[in-house]
């Protein structure tokens, strides 16, 4: 059954929500709603990582999660459901201070880059989301050569990563696989990415998809399931598609309306 990743964005400037949820009062409220909507994860971020964002420091980011993340912790612990926790952070100082605050899973959207945090997640047993990422961050107008086979070079390129986390002391099984839309891809490449996403289950790896209302969406002819459908609605087409295939893990923005449809 497919596992529903809700968002949590501590952040001034994401996207969707930016600035929605960067007090405490209001993250932890959201948490609790999170929870009783049916989340199986909560991702927490606090740096945007969409393409033009402004890069922080970790010191930046530390100020805005140090006074949440405790809060947080205790209210899913509590919770009467089996619920995790997952840090998106590629800062280490970070990754480190939030896996000693209580965070069960890293969620780095470099592609652990960062050999420090390769052989923390290694020491410390963690699950861990490897994402398809061969940018250190995103950036607009930026994509993958379109004369590629996108599918067998990024299938290509978690193969290789795997093997060499696994040669530092990385266990596979604590590893998911996160095909990366929207990073560096365009929206033909990312719906090639979609259209394909059965292939990527050869890594033997969990497959998880971060789609939710990304801009790719808006290059998608939606015309056969209606007019005007928002973004919200767009992904939960999507997401049907994904869920039909198996996918393990979606990271939305709308937990409540993906939890009614994933676990049908």
């Amino acid at each position: 059954m497919t596992k529903i990743v809700g968002i949590l964005n501590l952040t001034p400037d994401s996207f969707s929500d930016g600035g929605k949820f960067d007090s405490k009062d209001a993250a932890l409220s959201q948490v609790k709603k999170l929870i009783d909507d049916g989340a199986d994860v909560i991702d927490i971020g606090a740096e945007s990582t969409r393409p033009g964002a402004k890069k922080i420091s970790y010191q930046e980011e530390w100020s805005r999660l140090r006074g949440i993340l405790p809060g947080i912790v205790q209210i899913v612990k509590s919770s009467d459901r089996k619920v995790k926790t997952s840090i998106d952070s590629y800062h280490f100082e970070n990754i480190k201070k939030s896996f000693d605050a209580g965070m069960d899973i890293i969620n780095d959207v470099t592609g652990l880059s960062d050999e420090r945090i390769v052989d923390f997640i290694a020491a410390k047993n963690i699950q861990t989301i490897l994402m398809h990422n061969e940018k250190i961050e995103p950036l607009e107008g930026v994509v993958l050569n379109q004369h590629l086979n996108l599918t067998s070079k990024i299938f290509r390129w978690a193969r290789e990563k795997i093997n060499y986390l696994e040669k530092k002391g990385v266990n596979q099984e604590n590893l998911i696989f996160d095909v990366g839309i929207g990073f560096g891809k365009d929206t033909d490449q990312s719906m090639r990415i979609l259209k394909y996403i059965h292939y990527y289950k050869l890594l033997g790896l969990p497959l998880y998809v971060g789609h939710s209302k990304k801009s790719f969406l808006k290059g998608i002819d939606f015309s056969n399931y209606g007019s005007n459908l928002d973004a919200g609605e767009q992904t939960l087409i999507i997401s049907k598609y994904l869920v039909d295939r198996g996918v393990d893990y979606l990271r939305v923005h709308d937990v409540a309306e993906h939890s009614k449809s994933a676990k049908k």
